[in-house]
């Protein structure tokens, strides 16, 4: 079994692109059925790739996984000789996903122009995420986080409920809310973004931060008390939004709040006693 895969973009999330190695290749019907069902709707031409690092973000938080590419390194290629001349086709990464037991993380996708492997266990290899997607992808768990905080400061100053409980939240770009526990009404929309944009506004450092369990649960929003850290660690990662809050997480973000750009507080729904915020980034 392949090796726990190191999370390279908890770290840097400011690299679009980075060099790792082959772990293992093979194709999805070859994978434990556990595995095989992460992706839907596989064929004969979709493969699992696992690298011992990976800048893809992994599906996961409420944020969508990274797409890009993955083809053999310029030092690789460098290293050929004549007669075994580099393959030219390159993976196109399509989803990255947790396995079901185990921290070596699967890129699925597929060999272009070949439905064949064009890499073997061991090459050096260059992973190249889409830029553009995972900037979106950024501002939208920011801004959700935001919105949270948001949401959050209003019940503090008493024009919510106090006794509204934040539970869980979607950045998907056609999808993304925020919820929580407790009845909003919808006359609140207008003061939700007023604050918002009051945070937006404020420009704060969005910063990451690795934190034991105990300040954890003293100074970040959001933590129930069934949360738990992955096993064997002892520090968690955080996302902070210098004066205004933090929350556990693991997805990737924004320099500064302003950098979200312009958040839309689309409406609120009720159901079953939850309230769902919804929003979108412009």
């Amino acid at each position: 079994m392949a090796s726990r895969t190191k999370l390279i973009y908890q770290h840097h999330q400011e690299l679009r692109q980075h060099l790792s190695k082959v772990l293992s290749i093979s194709p999805v019907a070859a994978l434990p059925p556990s595995d095989q069902s992460l992706l839907k709707n596989a064929s004969e031409e979709d493969y699992a790739l696992i690298t011992d690092e990976t800048i893809f973000y992994v599906q996961g938080g409420g944020q969508p996984s990274d797409t890009g590419t993955i083809s053999t390194s310029s030092s690789s290629t460098s290293s050929s000789t004549e007669s075994e001349a580099p393959s030219k086709s390159t993976f196109e990464v399509t989803a990255v996903r947790h396995p079901a037991a185990g921290g070596a993380i699967l890129h699925f996708g597929r060999f272009n122009p070949t439905s064949q492997p064009s890499l073997k266990v061991g090459d050096e290899i260059q992973q190249s995420i889409d830029g553009a997607k995972r900037d979106h992808y950024s501002r939208l768990h920011t801004a959700g986080h935001i919105l949270g905080l948001a949401i959050n400061a209003l019940m503090h100053d008493g024009t919510l409920p106090s006794t509204l409980v934040e539970s869980k939240a979607s950045h998907y770009p056609d999808s993304a809310a925020v919820e929580f526990v407790g009845l909003i009404d919808s006359k609140h929309l207008a003061a939700i973004q007023k604050k918002t944009d009051e945070f937006v506004a404020s420009a704060r450092k969005v910063s990451i931060h690795w934190w034991s369990m105990e300040k954890l649960r003293k100074d970040c929003l959001g933590v129930g008390d069934e949360f738990e850290l992955p096993e064997g660690e002892t520090e968690g990662r955080v996302v902070e939004m210098d004066g205004l809050g933090a929350y556990p997480c693991g997805g990737t973000h924004v320099a500064t709040c302003d950098q979200v750009g312009k958040v839309e507080v689309r409406k609120i729904a009720r159901s079953k006693g939850v309230s769902r915020v919804s929003y979108r980034v412009a």
